[in-house]
């Protein structure tokens, strides 16, 4: 088998072509660790199942923790063929990826992580402008993902609009930082390594995270008192980005078991989040963290800031990443959100036959992986 590390100088993948039969070890870049969600369904037991389902013929050497791309270079280094797939957060590439960036703004407000994930999902491979952007750049993008929805975790009780006046919180992104600053709250900005510490020594109050953190990786339970179960943002992205000449290269009997599994990790991702989340908040709980939803006035406060958010994003996207008519790609995005959310509620959201069957119909029948990618 051969071993593809790197292909220096841009070199062209069109010669690495695949035909039936012939066996190859390909390249995946991801900047999480192997056992992060973000890692371990979509690339850690997907690789394994598309080695199996293609009989050997396309094989993936994983590269973790960032140790072949950084983040930021993931997209340039996918389509430059440094790796033939990765994960890619387009927060990193606003001037590249702007509609996506009118997404990853208007998820703030999103409160329901399947939701976010699904529609997200649609608006890049089905949306021609958003699928568009990826293409633009080089890449065939694949099915998205959510995190878990972001909620205050504090070491002190942040319930009410008082509790939060002058509390010091870690903030990431431009809305997180609005919000905060409208409840009278500090933002600080320091790298999410630093907020066990930080929240240890009192140089932070909160941090607005998801709750897998609190039992799993840093372990914020440790250094928590209180938790306000408040939605106050979520991270999207795409979960498999692929180099264009790799994709149009693999027979399309293999790119339908790429597809087949990228669905299935989909699937199994956003349960896991369901899953460790629900974990971390019961593991927080029976260590003597409280857990509660906020106070009238702060759930108010926050219904007003988002109500006035998605009112100026259209006119401030336009602004910032030079968008023409950004309001219809908004209303899109919102509008499928509440369709999944009107979806999921049928549903028991961890069956992972149920959100299969959801994902098929709504999503992926409607794609036709013959033609997927196949041209600019």
């Amino acid at each position: 088998m051969k071993t593809i590390r790197s292909l220096a100088g841009g070199l062209a993948l069109s010669a690495l072509a695949i035909g039936p039969g012939a066996a190859e070890t390909y390249t995946a870049s991801t900047w999480f660790a192997p056992t992060h969600l973000l890692s371990h369904f979509p690339y850690m037991e997907w690789h394994e199942a598309v080695a199996k389902e293609t009989g050997g013929r396309v094989e993936f050497e994983i590269y973790n923790g960032g140790t072949l791309l950084p983040p930021k270079a993931t997209m340039a280094g996918v389509a430059d063929g440094v790796a033939q797939v990765g994960i890619v957060y387009p927060g990193y590439q606003p001037a590249e990826l702007p509609l996506n960036n009118l997404l990853i703004d208007a998820s703030f407000v999103s409160d329901n992580h399947y939701a976010a994930a699904f529609a997200y999902t649609e608006m890049i491979m089905t949306n021609p402008q958003v699928h568009g952007e990826w293409s633009a750049n080089g890449v065939v993008v694949g099915p998205g993902f959510a995190t878990a929805i972001y909620n205050f975790v504090c070491a002190k009780p942040v319930y009410s609009l008082a509790q939060a006046a002058g509390k010091k919180f870690r903030t990431a992104g431009a809305a997180q930082v609005d919000f905060v600053e409208s409840i009278g709250g500090i933002a600080v900005s320091v790298p999410f390594s630093d907020v066990y510490t930080g929240m240890q020594r009192g140089s932070l109050d909160c941090a607005m995270v998801d709750p897998t953190t609190l039992t799993v990786g840093p372990k914020l339970a440790e250094v928590t008192t209180d938790v306000t179960q408040i939605p106050v943002g979520i991270i999207i992205g795409a979960s498999w980005v692929y180099n264009k000449p790799f994709w149009r290269g693999l027979p399309v009997e293999d790119r339908r078991i790429l597809m087949e599994q990228m669905v299935l990790a989909l699937a199994r991702m956003e349960i896991g989040y369901e899953v460790q989340g629900n974990e971390g908040l019961d593991g927080s709980r029976a260590s003597g963290v409280k857990i509660a939803p906020p106070e009238a006035d702060l759930a108010a406060a926050l219904d007003r800031f988002n109500a006035d958010f998605l009112g100026q994003l259209p006119k401030l996207a336009a602004e910032r990443f030079r968008i023409d008519g950004p309001d219809v790609i908004l209303q899109d995005f919102l509008a499928r959100q509440d369709a999944w959310k009107a979806r999921l509620a049928e549903i028991d959201i961890q069956d992972e036959a149920a959100i299969l069957a959801l994902l098929n119909t709504h999503i992926f029948a409607g794609i036709d992986v013959d033609s997927y990618g196949m041209q600019d």
